[in-house]
């Protein structure tokens, strides 16, 4: 009941932090995701696969060094042309502009000459001269409509409506509710965004807080019209397939709004969250897959020679240069172009490896922690502190090992860092306050009992607190009374700090003796001692350890007496020890107490002291007291004799006493 009492609080403690745990985690605020998608970009930072040019993926970029060549940004349209035919006559199977070209090119004749500040006149005739000729636009424009091309769209919030080109179908009830959506976007100039085979969003971190982009936009809400990612439209272009197929589940409680599960695109399923993202499984890309923009334009006379390189792959034009702003961080840890997150999220569909983090991961990561909490809970109220602290580190190390394991063998994404860390805290919430407890305990302990037991004994309760009974227990036990001889009529002629001195002198070494053998001594008595074995803790050996301490104090008061002068008048104690039946425990009223012994056995030991006076012996026990201590130390038979049967007070039979050996009479 005491100890059950000593845990209630630290238990509830522990089932409210778990219990409060649990709803944080329902509710799953931004910190706790933030935190749990750390936990995965960790695993994809240990083990990345390399996506290698063996996969039909090429990143063409507009780099610093093609920057250099064909100067700033944005290049005029009849370079990009050249660079849109050039992929398409070397066999791309789609070219998807990671950029958008929302105003006109700058650089048209036409444009230039309305800029310039020319005579009427002369502006006209140059205006009617070059009417019949292609603008630099319309040159771009043919090549993307001569070609399997994908033009960027950006999201904004004060843009255009958006006009989709592929269609879009659902299978289930449409997903409106549930995708990330915005108010409008930002196309291109019309004679461009017509003429592309695809529109694609080129946006990537509407959905990550911590500007990690870890999910990429599969499809996104426009108004009453869905835009597609760049990459699904790429993967759409280059397949020839004309819509964009969506299976969706219908929601808890509104069966009319469809849950995202996947997109088909042709022959390829791409798996989607709640709000149509995808997320991108990270890997290393193999360098041959990018190529430099210098290098494909240098290719324009001869587009055969990079046949080797791009035929039959998705080509993404982005851009790495730092000017772009086009920068983006990763999970990995690097800063890469935004275009390579598209180039990852095709390795992925393609090479069909996803990350995948199904509905149920919520429940089974609930069930987790609540279970993993309820175990530790048990385990830290039940078990010794270190015990629970092994049961604790074997459920986190299991929990970290399984979401590895789930991770590693079958991407799936599990946390296991809510459960470990919410595991260790309720492990905390129930541990510190039993090791305050117990700290407490055990200062009791040491404040109780320091002025009566043996250091050992201390030492020994400290460690089993439970070992003391301090609601009291009837025991066989061997009490000691020791009484110095004629104290009180030595000290009548004494100054009383003089008498106290002495006093204090003598019971030192005689109490020393006591806890030399682990006995309690249970109290002083002017100038006597009452102490005795086999309580609190249990001692085999008990009753030889009173004789032994006895036979001490006999020698610890001649020992006083030797080195007194000549002259002094000697000293003597007596000692009376008995073993038998008593009740110890706690005596006493509520506000003070006393740990003590009672019962016929004490007062049996007090009367044997006595009786020791009126024998002028030093040291006499009872038979029960003797045959108990030569059990477990026969040494002790030949330093006592018996001395027959006495008489005592309060007792109608005489009792069987027996003295030290070596005394022949007075001590």
């Amino acid at each position: 009941m005491m100890r059950l009492s000593r845990l209630l609080f630290p238990l509830l403690f522990g089932i409210l932090c778990l219990t409060g745990g649990t709803l944080l985690r329902a509710v799953d605020p931004g910190a706790v995701e933030i935190l749990r998608e750390r936990v995965f970009d960790l695993y994809q930072r240990i083990d990345p696969p390399r996506v290698g040019v063996e996969l039909p993926i090429r990143i063409v970029d507009i780099d610093d060094p093609s920057l250099a060549t064909h100067g700033q940004w944005p290049w005029p349209r009849n370079l990009l042309a050249d660079l849109a035919i050039t992929l398409r006559d070397a066999g791309a199977a789609v070219i998807a502009f990671d950029v958008i070209f929302p105003e006109p090119d700058r650089t048209n004749p036409l444009q230039v000459i309305q800029e310039l500040d020319l005579p009427p006149d002369l502006t006209r005739d140059l205006t009617r001269s070059l009417t019949s000729s292609l603008s630099k636009d319309e040159m771009f424009a043919a090549a993307l409509s001569n070609a399997p091309s994908v033009l960027g769209v950006a999201i904004s919030a004060d843009g255009g409506a958006f006009s989709p080109i592929g269609g879009f179908a659902t299978v289930g009830p449409p997903p409106a509710r549930f995708l990330a959506n915005a108010p409008s976007t930002i196309g291109n100039v019309p004679v461009l965004q017509q003429s592309a085979q695809g529109l694609g969003g080129i946006h990537v971190s509407v959905h990550d807080d911590d500007a990690v982009v870890r999910r990429i936009p599969a499809l996104t809400q426009i108004g009453d019209t869905v835009l597609p990612g760049l990459f699904v439209e790429a993967l759409r272009v280059a397949q020839g397939a004309q819509s964009v197929i969506v299976r969706t589940n219908p929601a808890p409680g509104a069966p009319d709004d469809g849950i995202p599960q996947d997109a088909r695109v042709g022959a390829l399923t791409i798996p989607l969250t709640r709000s149509g993202a995808y997320r991108i499984r990270y890997g290393v890309l193999d360098e041959a897959i990018t190529l430099s923009a210098n290098t494909v334009l240098a290719a324009r006379s001869d587009p055969g020679s990079l046949a080797e390189r791009v035929g039959g792959t998705l080509v993404l034009v982005g851009t790495s240069a730092p000017g772009l702003f086009d920068l983006r961080a990763s999970p990995l840890g690097t800063i890469v172009p935004g275009v390579t997150m598209h180039a990852q999220a095709i390795a992925n569909i393609i090479s069909d490896t996803h990350l995948a983090r199904p509905d149920w991961t919520l429940g089974l990561e609930l069930s987790l922690l609540l279970a993993a909490g309820l175990i530790v809970i048990a385990a830290s109220v039940t078990l010794r502190p270190v015990a629970a602290a092994f049961v604790a580190t074997v459920l986190v190390s299991g929990l970290a090992a399984a979401s590895w394991f789930a991770f590693s063998h079958r991407l799936l994404l599990v946390d296991a860092s809510y459960p470990i860390a919410l595991t260790l805290l309720t492990y905390g919430a129930v541990t510190v306050p039993v090791l305050i407890g117990t700290d407490r305990q055990q200062r009791f302990i040491r404040t109780a009992f320091s002025h009566y037991l043996a250091e050992p004994v201390l030492a020994r309760l400290e460690r089993d607190p439970d070992a003391l009974k301090l609601d009291g227990d009837r025991r066989t036990v061997t009490i000691l009374f020791m009484d110095i001889r004629g104290f009180t009529s030595r000290s009548e002629t004494m100054e009383p700090t003089d008498a106290v001195n002495l006093l204090n002198t003598l019971l030192d070494p005689l109490s020393e003796a006591v806890l030399a053998e682990e006995g309690t001594i249970d109290k002083f008595m002017g100038d006597g001692l009452m102490a005795f074995w086999n309580a609190p803790l249990d001692q085999e050996d008990h009753a030889a350890r009173a004789l032994r301490a006895g036979i001490a104090m006999i020698e610890a008061i001649n020992g006083h007496n030797d080195r007194q002068p000549a002259d002094a008048k000697p000293l003597s104690i007596g000692v009376g020890i008995h073993t038998g039946e008593a009740f110890i425990g706690n005596m006493g009223s509520k506000r003070r107490f006393a740990y003590s012994a009672v019962g016929d056995s004490i007062n049996l030991a007090a009367r044997v002291e006595a009786l020791a006076g009126s024998l002028s012996r030093s040291l006499l026990i009872t038979r029960a007291a003797y045959d108990a201590a030569v059990k477990t130390d026969r040494t002790l038979a030949n330093r006592f004799e018996s001395i027959g049967d006495h008489d005592v007070k309060g007792r109608s039979q005489p009792v069987a006493v027996y003295a030290l050996g070596a005394e022949k009479g007075p001590a």
